[in-house]
């Protein structure tokens, strides 16, 4: 993966969990493990594209769902695959055991995230260490492979949870699929939406209904 892919997904993981809309160079750099020379150019031309504006002490995010279709737009998915091969396990056995060794995205992701799967599919993509899955999902002479192995990193990984990378990731690399996946991209778009104000909501909530300090 990219390294301007760590950029793109905290910037969005941030604001679609957090509600957050401005942002430092330095800070982004720091917690993505990049330099400031890479960040500064990167948010150079999400300015000329509109997606943000520059600000003395960072940024100010403007249009996430700009940002967010770009991305998925300007990923190349095919490019991180490390390891291939079919397992005859039940897609739903072959989740579980991956869960345990990466951070499982696509469709599978979108089925933790919505609680359902309104598509067949027959393929599970995982964020892991290609030594680690084959030790357990041998190389297959089939040409037919259903388990797709990507190159993780650190960030994404930090992301993740429960076995899962986060929900911004997963709308990009569902985008990358085409067909059938276009449907779930439509629907995880529209969860997607509402995230930020729902953050919002938790955040007042629980201001809210902080005990008030004792008096003197």
């Amino acid at each position: 993966m990219k390294k301007i892919d760590r950029i793109y997904r905290e910037i969005l993981h941030r604001h679609y969990t957090t509600g957050a809309r401005f942002f430092n160079q330095k800070e982004i750099a720091r917690v993505c493990g990049l330099s400031l020379g890479t960040v500064n150019p990167v948010v150079t031309k999400l300015e000329q594209i509109g997606v943000l504006e520059r600000k003395p002490l960072g940024f100010r995010l403007i249009d996430a769902r700009r940002l967010l279709v770009y991305w998925a737009a300007t990923r190349d998915l095919s490019k991180d695959i490390v390891y291939t091969t079919f397992s005859p396990s039940r897609i739903s056995e072959i989740e579980q055991v991956l869960s345990t060794m990466g951070c499982l995205t696509a469709y599978s992701a979108y089925k933790w995230f919505m609680k359902r799967m309104p598509v067949d599919y027959t393929q599970v993509f995982v964020y892991a260490s290609p030594e680690t899955v084959s030790q357990t999902f041998k190389p297959s002479p089939r040409r037919k492979r259903n388990i797709i192995v990507l190159a993780s990193d650190e960030h994404l990984l930090r992301l993740s949870e429960h076995g899962y990378v986060p929900l911004v990731q997963a709308y990009v690399d569902l985008w990358q699929l085409g067909a059938p996946a276009s449907r779930l991209v439509e629907e995880l778009e529209r969860e997607i939406a509402a995230a930020p104000a729902r953050a919002l909501e938790h955040v007042t909530r629980a201001f809210e209904e902080e005990p008030p300090e004792p008096g003197p």
